[in-house]
């Protein structure tokens, strides 16, 4: 889920969705897979310090971009809307899922599980590890 928008972000969301109340429903779309295909063409461009995104499988540094038909990017983008999620983040998953069988998501809460079994593991074979600043004895 994305950190919530501060005040300046909310107050240029307001602007442009009022901006965006003005066009007819196709004219929205049209008017944002425009913004979505400009950003996209500019992600190359990122900052020269900028690191990649560790995931399960190693870094997420390659992207995979593709076209639609309109009314298909409509609703995915309404879908991800209800999911409550962002365009990238479903994409991955759908890619994750074809190739790994698992979606991103998954994978990631794995990794995550497995981590946290590691520890217990290790907890109960050798006793509470905590640092003196934990108050653990």
């Amino acid at each position: 889920m994305a950190a919530p928008l501060t005040r300046k972000e909310q107050a240029i969301a307001d602007q442009i969705r009022a901006l965006l109340a003005q066009l007819p429903p196709d004219g929205v779309t049209r008017v944002l897979a425009d913004v979505e295909e400009h950003l996209d063409s500019d992600d190359d461009q990122g900052p020269a310090f900028s690191r990649g995104i560790a995931g399960p499988l190693g870094k997420l540094e390659h992207s995979i971009k593709t076209k639609v038909d309109e009314h298909t990017h409509a609703l995915f983008l309404r879908q991800c809307s209800l999911q409550n999620t962002d365009a990238s983040n479903e994409l991955r998953n759908c890619v994750y899922a074809l190739v790994h069988g698992k979606s991103y998501d998954q994978m990631v809460i794995e990794k995550l599980n497995h981590a946290v079994q590691r520890t217990e593991a290790l907890t109960k074979l050798i006793g509470s590890f905590g640092g003196p600043e934990s108050g653990m004895r």
